[in-house]
């Protein structure tokens, strides 16, 4: 163990005697400390021993909420399914009602003295069945952990009356089922799940019930001060009102940055704009932890992506919109939501871009019109999704 997990080491220990205090001898400095401090075990302890628990940087949290927060009504109800020692509770909206589900008593505990004003619930997250209920759900879920729950996941195995399997494609499930029509869920998420043969339900479940809105690489350094380089991306998709139709993509060839015209044939909900896609290279601080601030102004790659998605749609309805990553490689279309090194979009990116390098990619079209309802709706709309949401909340929502 090196000196950075000793002491990281120490610190946990130090938080565990400060949470097996009565709590009215805890006090606020007590609290600072394990604001600043706590971290769980995850990366200091064999997987297996620390539930997959990679606590998450404060700046990648602030940033997912920093794209939220516009689109989210007043007194959002929101759900943090593995909320750790709290840190997305820390940038939520000051008036929301938070849920927050934990597993481990300490960090449950943590969370609890840090921010007494959530509702912290320990125990099994997949056994929390409040659904359609929440406007976002959003986290950091546990990865590569077998999970179990006697409810029936689709996304899971039943074996012996218990439903199993991977916790990133559970939580992803539960995720779904939490929020309501037009609830936002964002996750930060391997990239395995692109790929992995396991987790073709899950892609397939949120190709069948979410539009998709942005997935971010982050670096491999992202998640060194816990002591692992695993890559992970973080995932935005909207949930799509019951309802709502699929819509065929009046394009059927697409031309890619080589000059190759490629066949195209798709799929998907009304309201889906072309898809924001990024990759970050320089989180903020190198593999060794130092701070790569050239500036000095605290900013980092992820505040200029924030920026894309909150100015008033100025940047992302100007990124040109290339061939898909799933056509290139002739994958699925439930495989949209995620994209390859060496895609169009990719290579392109970085050309134009040092970092963060950007692109959208073709969803139903880049401004050619489809019928919708009897009138003719641009595919370059990105306000039609909002007004599919609050005409089915106006009619249905009762919450």
């Amino acid at each position: 163990m090196g000196k950075a997990e000793r002491k990281r080491w120490a610190a946990n220990v130090k938080s565990m005697e400060i949470v097996s205090k009565p709590r009215d001898q805890v006090t606020p400095e007590d609290i600072e400390f394990l604001r600043e401090n706590y971290t769980s075990m995850g990366g200091l302890l064999p997987k297996g021993f620390n539930g997959g628990a990679f606590f998450t940087p404060t700046h990648v949290a602030k940033f997912m909420w920093d794209v939220l927060k516009p689109r989210l009504p007043k007194a959002s109800r929101v759900l943090e399914p593995s909320v750790g020692s709290g840190v997305f509770l820390e940038h939520a909206p000051a008036d929301a009602e938070i849920t927050a589900l934990e597993i481990d008593e300490t960090s449950a505990k943590v969370t609890s003295l840090i921010y007494p004003h959530a509702n912290v619930i320990l125990g099994n997250a997949l056994d929390h069945d409040r659904e359609n209920y929440y406007d976002v759900v959003i986290g950091n879920p546990p990865f590569g952990e077998s999970v179990s729950t006697e409810r029936e996941f689709m996304t899971l195995t039943k074996r012996k009356g218990a439903y199993s399997g991977k916790s990133e494609n559970a939580f992803i499930e539960l995720a779904i089922r939490s929020a309501k029509p037009g609830g936002w869920i964002a996750f930060i998420l391997p990239t395995g799940i692109d790929f992995r043969q396991d987790a073709a339900k899950v892609r397939r479940l949120m190709y069948d019930t979410c539009w998709h809105f942005a997935t971010i690489k982050l670096p491999p350094e992202t998640f060194q001060h816990v002591g692992t380089s695993i890559a992970t991306q973080i995932l935005i998709m909207r949930k799509v009102p019951p309802g709502t139709p699929r819509i065929k993509s009046p394009h059927t060839k697409l031309r890619s940055l080589d000059g190759r015209l490629i066949d195209y044939e798709a799929e998907f909900f009304a309201g889906q704009p072309p898809v924001y896609m990024a990759e970050v290279t320089d989180i903020g601080y190198d593999k060794h932890g130092n701070s790569t601030d050239k500036w000095g102004d605290g900013l980092t790659q992820l505040d200029e992506i924030a920026d894309d998605l909150t100015w008033d749609d100025l940047v992302r309805p100007n990124l040109y919109p290339h061939v898909p990553t799933w056509v290139e490689r002739g994958k699925s279309i439930a495989e949209y939501m995620f994209w390859g090194e060496g895609c169009d979009g990719h290579k392109d990116a970085k050309r134009t871009y040092s970092g963060p390098r950007r692109w959208n990619e073709m969803t139903l079209g880049s401004g050619a019109e489809v019928e919708w309802r009897g009138e003719m709706r641009s595919t370059w709309d990105f306000e039609w999704q909002d007004e599919i949401v609050n005409e089915w909340r106006a009619l249905n929502d009762r919450n």
